[in-house]
């Protein structure tokens, strides 16, 4: 998980520091690497995403007693947790591959390279469920395309695990709202810096940034 947290990290590091040579540099071809480097981070989380998914399905038919078990079943929700993160991730990278391929370099080859990654990767997500069915087999798991699958599998989880995804998914709302201020307000400054408008942008942030506080609010107030 650390080594996956690392590269993760270096990822994002990695395609701003291209970013910012792509658009305050004279390097030619910049868009062409920013593409490039955004569908191998994908790539790399695609592959990483597989191996632990045929590592879980290798312990899973394996026999194990006693303590040995115990370790066993932390380390397959582990390899689950960074499955799940891979995953996602990589369905970031490859949308914004996509994006910028259409908007930067406009070469068929790269937004076709982006677009199969994008598939990969949702295959990869849908599959998330029938994967937990494997790391908890005596648990009903619902599949993904239960319109109530996000209360059934609160629904599965014990008192522990509960408390864990709901302080999870806390600490991710509150992230999300510092994220896109900070968004906003470094949009505003770069419009008004560049002279290039990106109101459409901020005030798509913003609309985002209410329906996630409302949406979040009216769940609380409602129970």
């Amino acid at each position: 998980m650390k080594s996956g947290f690392k590269l993760f990290i270096s990822g994002f590091v990695g395609f701003f520091v291209v970013y910012a040579l792509m658009n305050f540099s004279e390097i030619k071809f910049a868009g062409e690497i920013t593409v490039i480097s955004l569908i191998a981070i994908s790539v790399i989380l695609i592959t990483m995403s597989i191996i632990r998914f045929q590592k879980i399905k290798s312990l899973n038919k394996q026999t194990f007693s006693g303590n040995e078990e115990d370790e066993v079943e932390e380390r397959k929700y582990k390899m689950f947790a960074d499955y799940s993160l891979y995953a996602n991730s990589s369905l970031v990278f490859s949308i914004l591959a996509l994006s910028l391929s259409i908007l930067t370099t406009q070469r068929l080859i790269m937004a076709i390279a982006s677009l199969c990654l994008l598939i990969i990767t949702y295959f990869l997500i849908h599959y998330m469920g029938h994967l937990m069915q494997q790391v908890y087999p005596e648990r009903n798991i619902p599949s993904t395309s239960d319109p109530d699958y996000a209360q059934k599998v609160l629904d599965a989880a014990d008192d522990g695990e509960k408390h864990v995804i709901l302080d999870g998914l806390y600490k991710s709302q509150s992230l999300l709202n510092i994220g896109l201020i900070v968004a906003i307000t470094l949009s505003t400054v770069y419009s008004v810096i560049e002279e290039n408008s990106q109101t459409f942008s901020i005030i798509l942030m913003a609309a985002v940034l209410l329906i996630v506080n409302g949406k979040y609010l009216l769940v609380i107030r409602n129970k």
